[in-house]
């Protein structure tokens, strides 16, 4: 043990945590000059692979709340895939309100203007709910009540 401390932890140097690839990071589109078309191209490229990686991300969390889901049955996955099934909808929410509703050939300019038009209407509607969680709770409660006055078959 003195040995492991003493000597093999001081010459094995930095840990290294990060196991994926680490990018440089560039401007965004609102830090960008008017004219500059290489920081254009950057930031846009950029907003891709945030896309890609977050359609990844809702991939994953798609899978997690689906093997929960079909693990525990349906009148149980309520309580305990809750976690799974919220990290869900708030990924869904949140990939929503980032990227959908701007057509297909879209750029960095369309998000950054669709945020902005985001951010307006939310200072002039603060109490708003984006997110539905309410109604979403709801829906789930009458779909619950729903599946318990089903009859189910005798085994």
């Amino acid at each position: 043990e003195w040995f492991h401390e003493n000597i093999v932890e001081r010459l094995r140097g930095p840990s290294y945590p990060y196991y994926h690839r680490k990018f440089n990071p560039v401007k965004t589109i609102d830090e960008c000059e008017i004219d500059d078309k290489v920081c254009f191209y950057e930031a846009n490229q950029a907003y891709e692979r945030d896309k890609r990686i977050d359609t990844i991300i809702l991939d994953i969390l798609f899978t997690r709340a689906a093997r929960c889901s079909i693990y525990e049955g349906k009148l149980d996955q309520d309580t305990t895939c809750r976690k799974e099934l919220d990290d869900l909808f708030q990924a869904r929410c949140n990939y929503y309100q980032k990227y959908g509703e701007m057509g297909v050939p879209h750029s960095v300019i369309d998000a950054y203007m669709k945020q902005k038009h985001h951010m307006v209407y939310m200072r002039r509607h603060p109490d708003y709910d984006f997110t539905g969680i309410d109604d979403q709770r709801k829906f789930e409660q009458e779909r619950k009540a729903n599946m318990k006055k089903i009859r189910q078959p005798l085994h």
